[in-house]
């Protein structure tokens, strides 16, 4: 079944649409995500980075917003369950009861960086189908490369910044399970 190529161009919408309505969910989530994750850090650099990356956040949900607005469609305002590790309940019931709040730091940011990765390849995924379609789907890839860069830029740092966290928050850790070696 042959279709029109106005059709075409309007379910070739619809559908771009979609993913960047999944992107902006994920966004959504993510910045409520990164807003309880401030409050939680006991570290002050981390509580600083976590702030500028809230900060990014909503200026991604604005660029979105926009491009979605632009193409005729509806923001979503939903919220993706994000790609967190479901550990089995015996695991979990045990982690409750022998990790100290250090170590569910190190265990969130473990998260953070699972977070920041999925939100790369959404991007990723979005740029290539934006150049694949080209015409006014090509326009959303610039906007789109932006919110790349600053995902990408917040893995490096979480990468870069991680052996620096584990050194503050080691010796309580070891204080709290009675280990000092």
């Amino acid at each position: 079944m042959r279709t029109s190529g106005s059709n075409t161009n309007d379910i070739l919408s619809q559908k771009f649409i979609l993913g960047l309505n999944g992107a902006l969910a994920m966004e959504n989530a993510g910045l409520e995500r990164l807003q309880s994750r401030i409050q939680e850090t006991s570290l002050s650099d981390v509580k600083q980075q976590l702030e500028h990356h809230a900060q990014e956040t909503a200026e991604h949900q604005k660029r979105l917003q926009q491009l979605i607005t632009s193409m005729g469609g509806q923001p979503t305002q939903e919220k993706l369950g994000l790609p967190l590790p479901k550990f089995p309940q015996v695991m979990l019931d045990k982690m409750n009861n022998t990790m100290a709040k250090e170590d569910w730091e190190v265990k969130k940011t473990e998260e953070d960086l699972i977070i920041e990765n999925a939100e790369v390849s959404c991007y990723l995924m979005l740029i290539n189908k934006a150049q694949m379609a080209g015409g006014q789907f090509q326009n959303a890839a610039n906007t789109l490369s932006l919110n790349m860069q600053d995902e990408s830029k917040m893995i490096d740092w979480i990468k870069s910044n991680a052996s620096g966290m584990l050194t503050q928050l080691w010796p309580k850790i070891q204080t709290a399970t009675g280990t000092n070696g």
